[in-house]
């Protein structure tokens, strides 16, 4: 990327976005395989939850609908 030219700020959170939602996928998947632990099964709750709350904290920064940027 060009270093004169500056990053569209909605690029960036969409790809921030989608990081947390990959977190969020690859924690549930790792729930579903770690049944029969349930330590294992208790962290990867919480790495879930972390990532769903940075994901809510971004989407602070959206426009809200109807709202002009």
């Amino acid at each position: 990327m060009n270093a004169n030219v500056p990053e569209d700020p909605n690029r960036v959170l969409i790809h921030d976005l989608r990081n947390l939602l990959a977190v969020i996928v690859n924690y549930s998947e790792l729930i579903a395989d770690e049944t029969n632990d349930p330590e294992a099964v208790k962290a990867d709750i919480q790495e879930v939850r972390a990532a769903a709350e940075r994901a809510i904290a971004l989407t602070e920064k959206l426009p809200r609908a109807g709202q002009i940027a």
